[in-house]
């Protein structure tokens, strides 16, 4: 991977004329961003979330009890002045997701949101997505293809009238049932256990969970299965979520546009950062697992066939143009209108141009 030709020849200018002095001052927050910055995740430690935990630098403090590391907030190697907090979710807070969290305690500033959630509960707790750090959701459903060798795609499934496994309930399970790509008999919402569940039933079941994830558990770490599984993204199946968007309340979009205008392209950059270098943040990733005692377990194996997969998968990148981050109108409106056909949300009111933003982001910075 290559940085856009543009930020290669921003560094060679800053270089030329003095430097780290000039990098440092251009991307000093100090005075102007929140201090520390709190950055509320959907999920335990992954490296789906590499490009985030990028921020932290050398000297963190990891908070065993509340689940959290905070550091020096770095951009490509340079402080920033102020420092990040980066909160983990799922169940160490009960599930909630980041805008209920954001609104619940001011102290963060940030967080991830799934962009049918923002527009579900927009009316009620307005954040605003300022950055798309996945351009494909890698949310997925799995099968064994030795069992069902015709099955090439989630809608097979349904031929064979297979029982898919996909916990807790998703406005993206409605919109398949609706669009006929799966049966609602198809659908087992009881969040049984994975993996034993999957293991136990040889083969039969089929499972939702990430492409980036399951697909080297079961082939690699869960000797009991030990073979591959075929995986097709919800993206490609027609569900265009934008999965770990970037967010912060919608009063803060003016409140502090300065700090976003900055910020933003800094977390641009440690997404590419992450990308082209995983290792250290990887190792970081794998150690909070590990501290943190929730009974999340995540390998440097298993981090390293994620960044593999993203890549692969078309899940990080640029995306339809030359840089990262920004979100796609059209494809928004069209989450939309999938919102107001699955559930009972009101979205005749709702302006997709309000609840994301391209504005803040830095078109020189790519893959």
């Amino acid at each position: 991977m290559k940085i856009n030709k543009i930020v290669i020849s921003l560094v060679t200018f800053c270089f030329l004329v003095g430097g780290s002095n000039v990098m440092a001052r251009s991307i000093s927050l100090t005075g102007i961003c929140p201090n520390p910055i709190a950055i509320q995740l959907d999920w335990q430690p992954e490296s789906e979330h590499g490009g985030i935990y990028e921020l932290v630098g050398n000297g963190y403090k990891i908070d065993r009890d509340n689940k959290r590391v905070s550091g020096p907030l770095m951009a490509s190697g340079q402080k920033t002045g102020i420092n990040v907090e980066v909160r983990i979710g799922g169940p160490p807070v009960g599930f909630q997701p980041a805008q209920a969290l954001m609104y619940a305690d001011t102290s963060i500033f940030m967080g991830f949101s799934r962009v049918t959630e923002l527009i579900s509960s927009y009316k009620d707790l307005p954040i605003v997505a300022v950055m798309a750090t996945l351009d494909k959701s890698p949310f997925s459903i799995y099968w064994d293809a030795a069992t069902y060798p015709n099955v090439n795609r989630i809608s097979d499934l349904k031929k064979h009238n297979v029982t898919i496994m996909l916990g807790r309930p998703d406005i993206g399970w409605k919109y398949f049932v609706a669009k006929g790509i799966m049966n609602k008999s198809q659908m087992d919402l009881s969040d049984m256990a994975k993996p034993a569940a999957f293991i136990s039933a040889n083969g039969k079941l089929a499972e939702a969970g990430f492409a980036t994830a399951e697909p080297f558990l079961y082939e690699v770490e869960i000797a009991e299965w030990g073979k591959p599984v075929k995986v097709q993204l919800l993206h490609d199946a027609g569900f265009p979520e934008y999965f770990q968007a970037l967010a912060v309340k919608k009063e803060d979009i003016d409140k502090k546009s300065e700090c976003l205008e900055k910020l933003v392209p800094i977390i641009q950059q440690s997404h590419v950062d992450y990308i082209q270098n995983p290792n250290k943040t990887n190792e970081l990733i794998v150690k909070l697992a590990k501290t943190y005692l929730t009974g999340w377990v995540y390998s440097m194996p298993a981090a390293k066939f994620s960044h593999r997969q993203q890549l692969a998968l078309d899940i990080v990148g640029n995306g339809e143009n030359y840089f990262i981050g920004d979100f796609n109108p059209s494809r928004v409106e069209r989450l939309v209108e999938i919102v107001g056909f699955v559930t009972d949300v009101d979205v005749s009111s709702l302006d997709s141009r309000e609840m994301v933003t391209n504005k803040f982001l830095d078109p020189s910075i790519g893959l």
